[in-house]
């Protein structure tokens, strides 16, 4: 901790000591009034005297206009450059003369606001909908029809590399580590999984970044790369927003709105987001066991899902002198939830002592057992952040500070009951309550500048500080009262984790030639401990490593280009695979976390061809990923015919395989893309003695078509296919799905309704399977159904939009 403060202390002088420079002349001056479009004086303007060559961006003597626009910046004779910048106003040039002595005055100067801005719908409806380079792909979803009155989770199912399944993972490139950010930065929306990112609306999201090898100012975490949410900015002059009202099919409504309102230096932002759904679930599984006894049952299962969300976003931009930008802004997020599910297990009475794949009608029912699951979860997290910017003299020259403090809570209380329609059973019913509360901690800076000609220098440093304690209580009902279960496995009891993680990087980059290359490496310390209260347990993990990365490119021509790169990256647990508690929403089926796991480990190696022309470009990537510490979830089966499931680090994978995606206007309005992902892995591990091992080739693909037609309609189309894959313990089964969407424009582009339609085949379902030596188990889930969307969006500012 001493470490960390004195991190802290130093970052804190670096960032003051930096912003404050000045120099003072008086061989001559210049001075004038800044002003808006409507004659008002704008403060804290940025003047900028710069050398007389065009080419030159040195900044040789600057100034901020005061509260009534006015200025004065004192200068040594000559012919120079004068520079007036604001946000959302065009940038004012002018070449002046000082003479030795004199005061130039330049009288009002009007900086006129910025035509892209008032015409955002008309430029965004021109914008790709996909922009490729080598270190990342950038997905607009601005006018994603398909995905409007939707979620974040809406918006990644349409982003390639990218696939979810029905339990909230999210996998890049079929590799499941994978760091989330938003706005590039980590939040507690997605610290125990990617559950959190169904509470951001597609409407508030502007972009979806893809960084598959990224380089060493970024966080490590993550072996399969990362993926950066970016949320809208309608930073511009005056009174702007929108309003979005949506209802769906299964019921899903909503209501948002983005509104800002900037005058002079001070930018205010306000996001509200509230909805309701009520979404169902289906399941089904099927086991048979064989060994010193033999069993076989199928299983039912169908849910219905109410989710009450809210959440609160709002803030400051202050523009303060000299290109600084302090903002500050909190968060709220509400949430609660209601399950109701009803199990329906039927045990069969098999002819021979064998492993089964199906049932045969023929066989007698020895029991069925109908189960109904009740439970009630609230959600509250409280996020206040303040976000530092300083361009000394330009975007290539500037120091950024990032303070956040996030804390919340989650509870659930969950019931179980039951029901023995036919033949006897021993089952008693449970209850569960959970209670968690978190804190984090983070504060980043990073600083970067040009040096020389070609080259660049880029350092910086994180800390991270989070703390997570977890009561669990299990009861069940025996003769009349409730008690605390035999079971080991439900034991009660409390639980306390608390991460830190330190981390200092380097990156120098630079050009000669038609080569450019970049060098960087990371330096990050952990310290983990975790503690069961009333077991007494401990364990504690505490290490430091290195991650480096290169990149080197070389520019064939205009329109062709190569790359090569490497990392290293490193995936730890999420938290909600190291409570050691167990989930009996399914009482044959029980999922357990480790306390005692290990991160892993990545390298990645990656092969580029990018190939642009007017109409549309090409990236084919070829890449190799090395893991070890693989984390893979175990299933074990007892006598009774319980599977529990608990993840551990299984084993060591080569992955290797080829990526192809492609945009292309094929006549005006007309835009397709897609992408086609080839690859292969090979694990191999071992546990209690057993070998899994795996060698497995499968792809992902997806198409995309955008036509624009009568300048205000808007019809878009998907279709995605993953294939079936091998797995360590049996097989997963192939999936796919089509939606579209239609949109038109209303009132000159100031509103927009939009039909959506998601899943339309109803044929996105999950299908997996075990196969053990001495059992067989397929579990078949469909996590979503077809639904219908529509939503009505209208836009406004202060000038009304054109």
């Amino acid at each position: 901790m001493r470490t960390t403060k004195y991190l802290l202390l130093l970052s804190f002088y670096l960032i003051v000591a930096s912003s404050a420079f000045s120099q003072d002349t008086d061989n001559g001056s210049v001075t004038g009034i800044v002003i808006n479009p409507d004659g008002q004086g704008i403060p804290n303007a940025t003047v900028a005297i710069l050398p007389e060559d065009p080419e030159s961006e040195e900044l040789l003597e600057g100034s901020a206009t005061n509260s009534d626009g006015s200025f004065e910046v004192s200068i040594e004779p000559g012919t120079y450059r004068l520079r007036v910048t604001f946000v959302s106003l065009n940038t004012y040039l002018t070449e002046i003369e000082v003479v030795p002595g004199e005061t130039l005055d330049l009288g009002q100067i009007e900086m006129k606001e910025r035509q892209e801005e008032l015409d955002e719908v008309v430029v965004r409806g021109e914008r790709s909908y996909v922009e490729m380079n080598f270190d990342s792909r950038r997905f607009n979803v601005g006018e994603d029809v398909v995905s409007l009155g939707g979620s974040a989770l809406d918006v990644l199912d349409n982003v390639p590399s990218i696939t979810t399944d029905f339990e909230g993972n999210v996998s890049l490139r079929g590799n499941q580590g994978v760091q989330i950010l938003i706005n590039g930065r980590p939040s507690n929306l997605v610290r125990g999984g990617t559950d959190g990112l169904s509470s951001i609306p597609a409407s508030l999201i502007e972009s979806v970044e893809v960084i598959t090898n990224p380089s060493a100012r970024y966080e490590a975490q993550g072996t399969a790369g990362i993926i950066d949410i970016i949320l809208v900015d309608n930073a511009q002059l005056g009174f702007n927003g929108n309003v979005q009202v949506t209802s769906g099919y299964p019921l899903d409504s909503g209501v948002s709105t983005n509104l800002n309102y900037q005058k002079n230096s001070i930018n205010w932002f306000l996001n509200l987001d509230f909805e309701y759904e009520n979404q169902p679930e289906t399941g089904r599984s099927f086991q048979s066991f064989s060994a010193d006894t033999t069993y076989l049952f199928n299983e039912k299962n169908d849910v219905s899902e109410k989710e009450r969300e809210g959440n609160i976003f709002f803030g400051a931009d202050f523009f303060l002198p000299n290109d600084q930008v302090l903002t500050a802004s909190s968060r709220i997020s509400l949430e609660r939830g209601d399950e109701d599910g009803e199990l329906l297990y039927t045990d069969f009475n098999p002819p021979a002592n064998q492993i089964y794949r199906s049932v045969d009608n023929s066989w007698d029912i020895l029991r069925q057992i109908d189960r109904e699951n009740i439970e009630d979860a609230k959600e509250q997290d409280f996020d206040v952040r303040l976000q530092y910017e300083n361009k000394f003299d330009g975007d290539d020259h500037r120091l950024t500070a990032d303070f956040d403090f996030e804390f919340g809570s989650e509870s659930e209380d969950f019931l179980q009951t039951g029901i023995t329609e036919i033949g006897t059973s021993n089952f008693n019913d449970r209850r569960t309550y959970s209670d968690e509360e978190y804190r984090e901690i983070r504060f980043d800076t990073d600083y970067e500048r040009p040096l020389g000609d070609n080259g660049r220098f880029e350092t910086g440093m994180r800390i991270n500080y989070e703390w997570e304690d977890n009561d669990f209580i299990s009861e069940e009902f025996i003769n009349g009262f409730w008690t605390e279960p035999d079971e080991e496995f439900t034991l009660s009891d409390n639980f306390t984790y608390i991460e830190n993680v330190n981390a200092l990087y380097a990156i120098y980059s630079g050009s000669t030639g038609e080569f450019t290359y970049q060098a960087g490496l990371r330096a990050e310390n952990t310290n983990i401990e975790t503690e069961l209260d009333l077991a007494g347990t401990e364990s504690s993990q505490n290490y430091t490593k290195l991650f480096p990365s290169l990149f080197l490119s070389y520019t064939i021509s205009d329109q062709n280009s190569l790359q090569m790169s490497y990392s290293r990256r490193i995936s730890r647990p999420w938290s909600r695979y190291l409570l050691p508690f167990t989930e009996i929403r399914d009482s044959r089926n029980r999922r357990v976390g480790n306390p005692d796991l290990d991160p892993e480990i990545g390298d990645s190696y990656e092969l580029g061809w990018l190939r642009r022309w007017d109409t549309g470009s090409i990236l084919t990537s070829f890449y190799y990923r090395y893991r070890t510490g693989v984390i893979e979830s175990v299933y074990t089966i007892d006598g009774d015919g319980i599977t529990t499931r608990f993840p551990i680090n299984l084993a060591t994978e080569d992955a290797w395989g080829v990526e192809l995606s492609v945009d292309q206007d094929l006549f005006e309005g007309f835009q397709l893309s897609g992408s086609v992902n080839l690859f292969q892995s090979e694990s191999k591990g071992e546990f209690e003695g057993e070998l899994y091992e795996s060698s497995s080739e499968s792809f992902t693909s997806r198409l995309r078509v955008r036509y624009r037609f009568l300048e205000s309609w808007n019809l878009q189309s998907y279709m995605f296919y993953r294939g079936p894959r091998e797995t360590t313990q049996g097989r997963r089964g192939g999936s796919a799905f089509f939606g579209s969407g239609l949109s038109k424009q209303l009132w000159d582009g100031k509103a927009r309704l939009s039909l959506n339609v998601r899943d339309l085949f109803n044929s996105r379902n999950a299908d997996r399977e075990v196969i053990r030596e001495t059992s067989y188990t397929n579990n078949n889930y469909s996590w979503s159904s077809r639904s219908f969307r529509v939503s009505f969006q209208y836009n406004f500012n202060s000038e009304g939009r054109r």
